[in-house]
């Protein structure tokens, strides 16, 4: 199956490295699909370069030049290592040009046009980027897994021994950061983390990244649900720590790629709050693997994969960097007397939202089991 990608392949109006500009008024393209080449080896200009993929869509817009396509059959295994090293990025091929020289004696390019692109060392643009689209997930099938969900049944009544609904997988519907939230029905949804949060343990404030791909390499996995929908899916994992600062996107997936680790799967995405994950606990997860998810905050990681950060794992953690604040009330005599943040997972009773004839009992009663859960699993 060929390999999918996306990429900016060039930025308009801004110089390049050594001062080129493009003018956004007066780009075209040839018709296509156009080559995507790749440099073995540094040369003049792209000299020494052979095809390695087809650009299938392309857009001249906002600024930049950006296109998708996909990986030819015959493209070396050293173009897709060297992609997902971010070692390599692409620099625009383009003929039926005119030029001029600006009062800084800059070349600023008035008509030009795109016939094809290669990957190069050092793209003439710092900020472009090719991300490859990951490889769809293989169906795993045990012949053990009738005698997993058996015993499931017998350990774990909380969590339902069926396939999820398909609406459980979708944004959840939240009007403000909300950690992440278990229900006793096995529903998993929350936010991982917030736009507005500083990471704890870097200097100044460093946000989390959003994903240009959305979270593709994050849902690497399979789920179907009851109306027989299949999903991209990642997992939500009890442990490990996280994996090496120091290893590349790949490396670091299989660090997390541990079957009995797996507590969750669910579907991330953003909105304006921060970066949600909504879905469900799996049914064959160990009892050990849960008491850990459920007493322990989670965190992300983010790898550079082509030009951009992307999201590739989530795992429980003792101290998340970029941590979703939960409130932890003391009461006394029915009144509120301290309030202080803790980040475990908040446990929650029946479905999230209450019958609004029941609404007020309901939230006072739940509200008063978050703090004790919080109360019990965290420490001051």
């Amino acid at each position: 199956m060929a390999r999918t990608w996306s990429a900016v392949l060039a930025r308009l109006g801004v110089p390049t490295g050594d001062g080129r500009i493009i003018d956004p008024a007066g780009g075209s393209s040839r018709d296509l699909p156009l080559p995507l080449a790749w440099q073995e080896k540094s040369e003049d200009g792209h000299g020494g370069s052979q095809v390695v993929a087809r650009m299938e869509t392309l857009r001249i817009a906002d600024g930049m030049v950006t296109a998708t396509g996909s990986m030819l059959e015959s493209a070396p295994c050293e173009v897709i290592e060297q992609l997902e090293a971010g070692v390599i990025g692409p620099s625009v091929d383009l003929d039926d040009i005119e030029y001029v020289m600006d009062e800084q004696e800059r070349l600023v390019i008035t008509k030009w046009r795109i016939a094809g692109a290669t990957l190069v060392a050092i793209p003439a643009f710092a900020d472009v980027s090719l991300t490859l689209d990951p490889l769809p997930a293989e169906p795993m099938v045990s012949e053990e897994v009738g005698s997993h969900w058996a015993e499931w049944d017998l350990t774990a009544s909380a969590v339902p021994a069926e396939l999820p609904p398909a609406d459980w997988f979708q944004r959840p519907d939240v009007d403000r950061l909300t950690p992440l939230t278990v229900t006793d029905t096995g529903r998993v949804f929350g936010h991982i983390a917030g736009w507005d949060t500083c990471h704890v343990g870097l200097p100044g404030c460093v946000t989390p990244p959003s994903s240009p791909t959305g979270y593709t390499y994050f849902h690497v996995a399979e789920q179907r649900t009851t109306d027989g929908a299949v999903l991209p899916v990642g997992t939500l994992v009890a442990g490990p720590r996280h994996a090496d600062a120091q290893l590349a996107f790949r490396a670091a997936q299989e660090h997390y790629d541990d079957p009995s680790a797996a507590v969750a799967r669910v579907v991330a995405g953003e909105d304006e709050h921060g970066i949600w994950v909504a879905g469900w606990l799996l049914p064959g997860a160990s009892e050990e693997a849960l008491d850990t998810f459920r007493s322990s905050p989670v965190s992300g990681d983010w790898r550079r994969v082509g030009g951009s950060l992307e999201l590739i794992g989530v795992c429980s953690v003792n101290t998340p960097g970029f941590p979703v604040p939960r409130a932890r009330v003391h009461f006394a005599a029915g009144a509120q007397r301290a309030l202080i943040g803790s980040f475990g997972i908040t446990p929650q009773q029946g479905e999230f939202f209450p019958e609004p004839g029941n609404r007020q009992v309901n939230e006072a009663e739940q509200a008063r089991a978050r703090w004790a859960w919080a109360a019990a699993t965290t420490e001051d």
